[in-house]
Formats: structure tokens, C-alpha cells, sequence
């Protein structure tokens, strides 16, 4: 059984990021040295800290031309704040044009200026998910560290306001990660978003539960929020009883490949980002998930290799076939990760 992507996610930022979030596990410099020992690497070191050249972008996004029609989102995070990335704005515009049409990025928003703001709407940006974590400046500010809960709000706002006012068709999603410390100010924020967004093109306010980003994250005990553990058990029984059904679909050279979207993949509690999501490192590395912020694995680099070949090699067909076997509980940085659960618990918006 063949799979191809329904969701692309290309890292534009390595290990660069404004904000120093306890939540996040990423090595990022100049804390850490661009060659930093990392267990988790199959080199044994993190990758190095980098920004994706336009050029190996084009390489890679048109590696799915011949798929586009089947992609219901292109995602430009990863390990790293995307609005560092000076050439970000062409890296939209450049997707645009191989046929993307649901183009967006993942901020802290701490650098969402009215320039970048300007330059990212023209460019053609299709979505912007607002990763703000507190409605109070105590809150927002200790989640995210470096960043300024007034002028995070004020970027947001301009950017919701010039949207609207030069009608772009971008959607945005402020989103929280709901924990120990913003849990009680979730209702706030949501009333406070909803005032400023329009439903009619997209726009919701979302959460998703703080989850250990493949076991890692420290002292994740003392931030989940009450009930998660009953949410992980809901998921295991859940799993027990679903499975997910596949429908064939024929590529463009003649060849079977099975699309499965996203939300349809977490609705019968597989993990997407092994059925339906590829994770593409700055270097153009593959990685194995969202969760696989060093390269757990050598498994392949779209900007020399094919699509096809890496998405079905040796290391994503062991873990589908842990999955499809109700066995994903043994296999590596599975055993300890519980995105899964997050994702099948958020609130959704359809991609």
C-alpha cells in the first residue's frame, strides 16, 4: 500500500527563534552551539541552525506538482520562528505559482510588522495561525518568553484590519496551547478573538492541549491541563475500536497511491503526520513527524530524491504497519509522544 502527502509542511527556519518557550524543546542558538550533541539525532548532533535558500525550496515544493491537486495545505514552519526568514514572502509567492492554494504559517507574531504584514498578504498567504498563549501580559509573556503581549496583540489586530480592509482571502486562526497557566483565561480569549475575526472567511479561534512533543518536553506533568490523562486513555480505548478506511486513487503516471487528509487520518486516531503529513527539515531532510525536531532518521532529502520513494521507504512503512497493527505503542518515540492525542482533542478547523 503506497501513500502520498495531503499536507506539506516545509521547514523554513531551523533552530532561530525570538522566543524561548518552556514548552518547546528545540536547541535553539545562540544558547546552544551550532554543533550541539543531541541523543535524539541519528548523527548524534542537532541539525544546524539554517534558513531553507529559495532555491532549495523551489526544488523541493516541486517535487509535488504532479500531486497539487491532491495537497489541501502547504505549511512553511518547523523548528524555528518563520518571520526570520527575510525571503519568506517570496517562498509564498513562488508556491503560488507551482500551484499551491492553501499556503500558511504557524507565529509567535512578536515580528508581525505592518511591512511584513503588507508583503506576506500580497505575496498570496492563505492563512496565519496566531500562536498566542495568554490574554493577560503575566501569562502570555511567561509562556513565551521574549515576546511582548501588547505588541503581539496590536500585529494581530493591524493584520486582521488590513486583511479585511484590501479583502485578501487569508484566513486567521488565533490559537492557543492550552495549559496548567493559561487554562482559565481560555474562555476570555476566545470571546475576545471572535469579536475581531470574520467566520466568513475562515477565521476561528482554536486550542490544542499542551502535549510532551515525543516525550520531551521537561516537567510536562506540571503543565498539562486536568484531564488530559483520561483524554489519553479515551484515545487508546477509541483506538481499539477504529480503524481507518483507505480509497484508492491513481496518480499521474498510472500508479495506485492512497491520499488521506488530515483530519480524517486524526478522526480515526492514526497519527497524520505518518498517513497524510510529510515534515520537510530546512536542508530538505525528511523528517519522521512533527515530533522529530534532530532526524531521528536517515530517511531522505526531496531536494536530490523523489517524493514517492521517500515517503514509502523502509523507515514510514515499519511505523504505518506498528500503527495499522495497533502495535504504535512499541515503537520508538511513539511509545513516549502524545501529539496524537492533542490533535484528536482540539478544537478543529477543516484542512
Amino acid at each position: 500500500m503506497n501513500f502520498l502527502p495531503t499536507v506539506v509542511n516545509i521547514e523554513t527556519v531551523n533552530r532561530y527563534c525570538d522566543a524561548r518557550c518552556p514548552m518547546c524543546t528545540i536547541k535553539f542558538v545562540p544558547e546552544n552551539d551550532q554543533v550541539t550533541v543531541d541523543e535524539n539525532s541519528y548523527k548524534g548532533v542537532s541539525r544546524k541552525a539554517e534558513i531553507m535558500t529559495l532555491d532549495n525550496f523551489e526544488k523541493v515544493a516541486r517535487r509535488f506538482g504532479p500531486y497539487i491537486d491532491k495537497i489541501t495545505a502547504l505549511n512553511l514552519h518547523g523548528c524555528g520562528e518563520p518571520l526570520l526568514d527575510k525571503s519568506l514572502a517570496k517562498k509564498i509567492s513562488l508556491a503560488r505559482d507551482i500551484g499551491f492554494s492553501n499556503i500558511g504559517f504557524s507565529s509567535n507574531c512578536n515580528l508581525l510588522s505592518q511591512k511584513k504584514t503588507e508583503e506576506l498578504l500580497r505575496a498570496g498567504l492563505n492563512c496565519l495561525i496566531a500562536s498566542i498563549d495568554g490574554f493577560s501580559k503575566d501569562v502570555q509573556e511567561e509562556i513565551r518568553p521574549r515576546t511582548n503581549f501588547e505588541q503581539i496583540y496590536e500585529n494581530v489586530t493591524k493584520f486582521i484590519e488590513h486583511r479585511d480592509a484590501a479583502n485578501y482571502p487569508c484566513r486567521v486562526l488565533p490559537r492557543m496551547v492550552r495549559q496548567q497557566l493559561n487554562k482559565e483565561q481560555w474562555e476570555s480569549y476566545e470571546r475576545y478573538w471572535n469579536e475581531l475575526i470574520s467566520p466568513e472567511k475562515g477565521d476561528k479561534v482554536l486550542f490544542m492541549d499542551i502535549h510532551n512533543t515525543g516525550g520531551k518536553v521537561p516537567d510536562f506533568s506540571s503543565k498539562k491541563v486536568a484531564g488530559y490523562d483520561e483524554q489519553v486513555a479515551r484515545f487508546i480505548n477509541g483506538r481499539n475500536e477504529k480503524r481507518i478506511t483507505f480509497s484508492k486513487s491513481v496518480g499521474s503516471q498510472g500508479a495506485e497511491w492512497q491520499f488521506i487528509r488530515v483530519d480524517n487520518a486524526e478522526k480515526s486516531m492514526m497519527c497524520p503526520d505518518l498517513f497524510a503529513r510529510i515534515n520537510i527539515f530546512a536542508s530538505g531532510d525528511v523528517a519522521l513527524c512533527s515530533a522529530d525536531q534532530a532526524g531521528y532518521y536517515k530517511i531522505g532529502n526531496l531536494v536530490d530524491e523523489e517524493l514517492e520513494t521517500i515517503y514509502n521507504g523502509e523507515v514510514f512503512m515499519d511505523y504505518r504497519e506498528k500503527w495499522l497493527s495497533g502495535a504504535h505503542n512499541k515503537a520508538k518515540y511513539c511509545d513516549t509522544c502524545t501529539i496524537a492525542v492533542s490533535r484528536f482533542n482540539k478544537s478543529y478547523t477543516s484542512v
